[in-house]
């Protein structure tokens, strides 16, 4: 893992982001770096979150983006227990690896119609950039890589690569 400082850095060479922090925090037992970023433009945190990853490495630790529209301090940092909270009540996805075959099949097309090098199995298709013609796009190879029809209802009720491949086993 990367520093805290450089992650930050990282995030704020994005054009969308004013100020960016970052701090870790505790969740599920396990300790994960997560950003809290005020934006000038929009942008999603799963965006920025691949963002640092293609700046610092795939490996840089960063596990999650959260929007705020003013960064959350504590004596003049950010405030770990606020992102900490956020990420609790799931207002922004931590990063998760694809767990089995058909997730790594599913997130290998998602990144090649999105242009995303590693989505996450939670991050949500439009969070990512998606639209309706990637849309249609992701079901084309999806049917023809599964050999299944989808509708695009059963897709975009799906919304992220595991439940996507959850549908599909």
């Amino acid at each position: 893992m990367v520093s805290l400082p450089a992650i930050a850095e990282a995030l704020s060479s994005h054009p969308a982001v004013r100020r960016a922090e970052a701090a870790i925090v505790r969740h599920q037992e396990r300790d994960v770096a997560v950003a809290a970023a005020e934006l000038s433009a929009y942008v999603s945190g799963p965006m920025l979150r691949d963002h640092a990853r293609r700046e610092l490495g795939e490996d840089c630790g960063l596990a999650a983006v959260l929007i705020v529209e003013e960064m959350p301090t504590a004596d003049g940092v950010v405030d770990a227990a606020r992102l900490a909270s956020a990420v609790a009540q799931s207002r922004c996805a931590l990063f998760e690896e694809p767990r089995d075959e058909v997730e790594r099949r599913v997130a290998a097309i998602w990144s090649a119609q999105l242009g995303v090098p590693s989505p996450g199995v939670h991050d949500h298709f439009l969070d990512l950039g998606g639209d309706s013609l990637s849309a249609l796009r992701i079901i084309a190879a999806v049917e023809e890589e599964f050999g299944r029809s989808l509708d695009v209802y059963e897709f975009m009720s799906a919304g992220s690569v595991r439940p996507l491949a959850d549908l599909l086993r």
